[in-house]
């Protein structure tokens, strides 16, 4: 029989919300947070156990995060454990962080905060993201989700995905990564939402911020190490990038004294792009497990050469 190993900070209320979303009870194992022999599926919710877990039977592992190159040196990932990763509303949160924060820029929220503070009364008129370039690299489920989303705004969106573009992808202004170097000199705004891999590391290095358009905002919210920070800031100093929407980082926390806290034209939020949230994991969970019963195919199956 299958028995389901359940990992996460409050695993009773995650699993009461599984069961929830199936209609029916689920033969849990593990509930404290320990390995157990018997799981043949084990659903880690949060960030994997500091210790290795001993799992023999495990066939299944579900990441509760999008990304998964935690994962790479896990040894209960083995050869012939498939290991999935979690969608669920993290493309509708991260297309709200990066859009709310981009229009909080053109329309210079921070300018009208100011003025409630010491009542004052200026005019000024608000910019728009109508009519501006957009590239998004790493177009992918969030990808699609934020060109989607900068479309419905009257953005001209483009992306680079891995890979030769489909004819469909084609129509749609996606690029393989050949195209990069002459998209990056035309985008206003250039998303990053590459996976961490060890084509990746560093990826966004000097080379690159110089072939973006002087002026352009560029904003990371996929992970800290493909992002050469000391380029970075060299690249803000000289304009290319001219602003930058940071959520994740190398170390995190980020140091106070780090020299992005205080780089002009620089806003760093605490990684909350794309916290997970109870129902959204379930569901996707609950979706996934429904296949594996039936031996159907399962969604956003990671591949283990590409390390997503």
């Amino acid at each position: 029989m299958t028995r389901l190993l359940i990992t996460s900070s409050k695993p009773e209320a995650l699993a009461r919300e599984i069961e929830a979303a199936l209609g029916e009870p689920i033969p849990w194992v593990g509930l404290k947070g320990s390995g157990d022999p018997t799981a043949d599926v084990w659903f880690c919710a949060g960030r994997p156990p500091d210790s290795k877990l001993e799992v023999p039977a495990l066939r299944w592992i579900q990441s509760g995060w999008a990304g998964v190159d935690g994962w790479s040196a896990r040894p209960e990932w083995r050869k012939d454990v498939v290991l999935t990763r979690t969608v669920g509303d993290f493309p509708t949160r991260i297309a709200e962080y990066v859009f709310g924060y981009l229009l909080a820029w053109e329309l210079d929220v921070p300018k009208a905060l100011r003025q409630m503070e010491t009542r004052a009364w200026e005019r000024w008129t608000p910019g728009t993201l109508a009519g501006k370039s957009l590239l998004v690299v790493g177009y992918g489920a969030i990808g699609a989700k934020l060109g989607s989303v900068g479309r419905t705004l009257g953005m001209h969106v483009e992306g680079i995905r891995r890979g030769p573009a489909s004819p469909g992808w084609a129509e749609e202004g996606v690029f393989d990564a050949g195209a990069l170097p002459g998209r990056l000199k035309c985008a206003e705004f250039v998303i990053n939402l590459l996976p961490h891999t060890p084509a990746t590391e560093s990826f966004w290095n000097r080379d690159r911020f110089a072939l973006m358009r002087e002026g352009a905002t560029f904003v990371n919210v996929s992970r800290g190490a493909t992002v050469d920070e000391a380029a970075l800031v060299e690249g803000l100093a000289k304009g290319r990038p001219a602003r930058a929407l940071l959520d994740v980082f190398r170390e995190e926390p980020l140091p106070a004294s780090h020299p992005l806290r205080t780089a002009k034209g620089v806003w760093v939020t605490p990684h909350v792009a794309g916290i997970g949230t109870v129902r959204p994991l379930a569901e996707d969970f609950a979706e996934n497990w429904r296949r594996y019963r039936a031996g159907l195919p399962l969604r956003n199956v990671v591949d283990r050469a590409r390390g997503y």
